[in-house]
């Protein structure tokens, strides 16, 4: 798992060194982020704490949430068809050793109040480095450690149902200074049950500190 992050992360601070030297205006930014948030703007889902549960019993799709991530991010300069699109990679890093996620994807923005402000929106494709199903630790057979160790992984971690899934993300942001921004940020990821029937999604909410790049 480490060798993929490593291996995106300096893709991406290689495409970030290109593009500060040949586009004026493509940005980096680092960010951190509540993971598994239960806050999904897009659907009818607005819950930031649920019922406690007895002892023993989690909700399904619940078992990452409250863990913290860090996010890298890349954009490029704004394209000049399709609205201005920046295409983006990110990679956002679980510290607890949870679901992480690396993405590409486009942001469109709009500027407000004369450019102090600006809205945020985008879509992504993302893979993460989790489980599609996280094995059954309830299968028949099993030894005990192996039956406990399937029952550590069941209580922590998510089944995502597909180890590629969708991006949608937004943000608002207020500029600093003409080099830097602070950006409210939500990440959305699910597959929409496109490769499964098994599709919790996560929403991911945070701070993000953005640099522009160039001259």
């Amino acid at each position: 798992m480490i060798g993929w992050k490593t291996s995106v992360l300096c893709v991406s601070l290689a495409l970030a060194s290109t593009a500060a030297r040949a586009q004026d205006g493509a940005e980096v930014g680092v960010g951190v982020l509540r993971h598994g948030a239960n806050f999904h703007p897009l659907g009818s889902r607005l819950v930031f704490d649920l019922p406690a549960l007895p002892p023993g019993q989690i909700y399904e799709g619940q078992e990452e949430n409250g863990t913290v991530d860090v996010e890298l991010v890349y954009r490029g300069a704004p394209l000049r068809i399709l609205l201005k699109p920046r295409l983006t990679g990110k990679l956002q890093i679980n510290t607890d050793g949870r679901t992480s996620f690396a993405s590409v994807g486009a942001e469109w923005r709009q500027s407000l109040l004369g450019g102090r402000v600006y809205a945020q929106g985008g879509v992504g494709l993302t893979v993460i480095d989790g489980y599609r199903f996280t094995p059954d630790p309830f299968q028949p057979g099993l030894d005990r450690g192996e039956a406990t160790r399937r029952y550590d992984i069941y209580r922590r971690r998510t089944s995502f149902g597909s180890k590629v899934l969708f991006n949608p993300n937004a943000a608002l942001g207020v500029r600093l200074s003409p080099r830097w921004s602070a950006e409210l940020a939500w990440e959305h990821y699910s597959h929409r049950r496109v490769f499964s029937e098994q599709n919790p999604g996560i929403d991911n909410v945070g701070l993000r500190l953005v640099r522009v790049l160039g001259r």
